[in-house]
């Protein structure tokens, strides 16, 4: 009776093709190259997409800087925030204020609503 599972051996053949560990089966190596290819260990490729994630990471790691000297500068005017005060508990109350109506007015802008006319808490 036959076997409705595929074999060990077509599981190797379909999904280990290109495994390093695999033995090789006759017939299976690359076909010669040309003398008139270039040889790849001697051009390397270049990727835009690569490039870009390079610049943006540096990006990104400058703009972490910038952020963290502002917020020390800011921090030192301001005079630090203890934990667990009222001063924090304000400031926490505020920040999630602020960053929920933002979020309202986004929304109601991204859908072309007036944001006027629209209260913040729906009925």
């Amino acid at each position: 009776m036959s076997s409705i599972f595929p074999t060990q051996a077509t599981l190797q053949d379909v999904f280990c093709r290109s495994a390093s560990w695999r033995k090789p089966v006759v017939g299976d190596s690359e076909p010669p190259r040309s003398q008139y290819l270039a040889r790849a260990e001697l051009y390397s490729t270049w990727s835009a997409v690569d490039d870009a994630k390079v610049k943006a990471q540096h990006l990104g790691d400058v703009a972490v800087k910038e952020f963290d000297k502002a917020s020390k500068k800011a921090q030192a005017a301001a005079g630090g925030i203890e934990p667990y005060t009222m001063k924090y508990y304000a400031a926490c109350t505020f920040g999630g204020l602020l960053a929920c109506v933002r979020s309202r007015l986004t929304s109601c802008l991204a859908q072309g609503l007036s944001v006027f006319r629209v209260s913040l808490i729906p009925l």
